[in-house]
């Protein structure tokens, strides 16, 4: 299922989509680590709350790490994976993604 053109995920910067998954309308929280498109639900592990803090608008450390809104969670933009904050090795939920022709897609 087409998600956005290739040149809407920019390296580094965290964008929101909204897409269906298993014929359910899920938000998604997408962003380019070292060229590879990656993709997760938006929902933190802690509280099942909402990464970013408005529409499309996330927080990030210095060193390009996704951090919750609610709580302050760090999350590693390769894997996903919690580095820091109340659930601390705890992982976002992946959607695999894949890229050709210039869009990037959700993988079935």
């Amino acid at each position: 299922m087409f998600l956005c053109r290739s040149d809407e995920l920019s390296e580094g910067r965290y964008r929101e989509f909204t897409t269906e998954v298993d014929g359910e309308t899920v938000f998604l929280v997408a962003t380019r680590h070292r060229g590879e498109p990656r993709a997760w639900y938006n929902v933190c592990p802690h509280q099942g709350r909402a990464l970013n803090f408005a529409p499309d608008r996330f927080l990030t450390d210095d060193d390009g790490h996704l951090v919750c809104c609610a709580h302050g969670a760090v999350f590693e933009p390769d894997r996903g994976r919690c580095i820091s904050g109340p659930c601390r090795n705890a992982e976002l939920k992946a959607v695999v993604l894949s890229e050709s022709d210039g869009e990037i897609r959700v993988s079935a």
